[in-house]
């Protein structure tokens, strides 16, 4: 509705109070039993159903509409089966044999090969230029150390009048140009040792944007497969290292494998807000070739759940509820983060803690009641001091 007359906040409130209207007339109907006697409706609604405070709905004991409602006690139960679900992919392979790891390593695009040999290159001039450092610290140290032994013989020997000071002067210059030559060898060593270890660094940030966890590259053992997966930002808490998970092939049907998560990328994807996470199976039999899609169950170890019929969770606003008893005839909207469904049924992670009374089959018949809450809610907010909102 887009009236001219109305401001912006007239025109919502306009809206919602016609829809709630619309939706309060149809639970009416159903209510009453009998369509087409409006003013005796009318009147009857308000003993049927209606808000009995912030978020609290009150429902007429024995009424029609009272029982299409299923009410039942929410349960406890231990299961097995995921808190989430993501699809990934096979993204490297070590393939069994005597040959340097380097040789057997299989991926799933040239360019993620290219990165892997240029981090391994990086990792060996780190290596070399940490014990050409060391080395270089050792000799500066020696030729120091022999210098300062030269200088002390000669410094006894003028003192007794037996050697030249000329002698005494040029021994000194010569210490303080080997110590000024190994500072100058150290320091270029220490600078050679930054950059590589910079390449590196960059090279493994490259590998974990494409996929890999280095780490997961260097411990991996023969015959082993790499899959990542992506996991959004909202369901990032559901994930943590040494997590139970299984794994189910698109290129392989009716075949589940067990594994663990290994990894976790340490930081999100900028463009899509979803967290990498890296997961290692066993692959002895060369199953699992790189570039094969998988769904990836998380969350399969044996934990007590918190289970509601599918029915009894209404969404609005982004956000899932359900209608908690709050007394006789009176039912709190409760809003909950629900997990993956199982069945006729979907875990509830966040809101309930097992054993309340919740309206599950029938709910959606007040979901004009949760509409009506909700904007209450807004309407009050609009109408507070700017200095009060928050």
């Amino acid at each position: 509705m887009n009236h001219p007359f109305l401001p912006r906040f007239g025109r919502r409130v306009f809206f919602y109070g016609c829809c709630i209207v619309i939706a309060a007339a149809f639970l009416l109907m159903m209510a009453s039993g009998r369509p087409g006697h409006a003013d005796q409706n009318a009147a009857d609604n308000t003993a049927v159903v209606k808000l009995a405070g912030p978020r609290t709905v009150a429902v007429r004991a024995g009424s029609l509409l009272e029982q299409k409602l299923d009410i039942s006690t929410v349960p406890k139960d231990q299961i097995t089966t995921p808190l989430l679900l993501a699809t990934g992919s096979v993204v490297a392979h070590l393939a069994p044999g005597s040959n340097p790891s380097e040789d057997r390593w299989q991926f799933n695009s040239i360019e993620l090969s290219g990165v892997y040999a240029d981090w391994q290159r990086a990792r060996a001039e780190k290596e070399f230029n940490i014990k050409r450092l060391e080395k270089i610290r050792e000799l500066t140290a020696a030729q120091t150390q022999s210098q300062k032994l030269v200088v002390d013989r000669l410094r006894k020997l003028v003192a007794t009048g037996t050697e030249a000071i000329r002698d005494l002067t040029a021994a000194e210059a010569n210490l303080l140009q080997v110590q000024l030559e190994g500072q100058k060898a150290v320091y270029e060593a220490e600078t050679a040792l930054t950059v590589a270890t910079r390449n590196r660094a960059a090279l493994e940030r490259t590998l974990l944007q494409d996929g890999v966890d280095p780490s997961l590259l260097e411990n991996a053992a023969s015959g082993t497969s790499l899959i990542k997966a992506d996991v959004p930002e909202l369901k990032i808490n559901l994930v943590a290292v040494g997590q139970a998970c299984v794994t189910k092939f698109y290129g392989l049907p009716g075949q589940s494998f067990i594994g663990k998560v290994k990894s976790l990328a340490p930081a999100l994807s900028a463009e899509q807000h979803t967290l990498r996470v890296f997961f290692e199976l066993p692959d002895p039999d060369n199953k699992f070739k790189p570039g094969m899609y998988a769904e990836i169950g998380l969350g399969t170890d044996p934990r007590m759940a918190v289970l509601v019929p599918s029915d009894a969770v209404l969404h609005s606003r982004n956000a899932d509820f359900v209608f908690i008893g709050a007394g006789p005839g009176l039912w709190k909207i409760t809003e909950v983060q629900v997990g993956e469904s199982i069945g006729d049924r979907v875990e509830i992670l966040q809101g309930l803690q097992g054993g309340e009374k919740i309206i599950g089959n029938g709910a959606i018949l007040l979901k004009p009641m949760l509409v009506q809450a909700l904007l209450n809610e807004d309407i009050a907010k609009e109408m507070q001091p700017e200095g009060v909102k928050e």
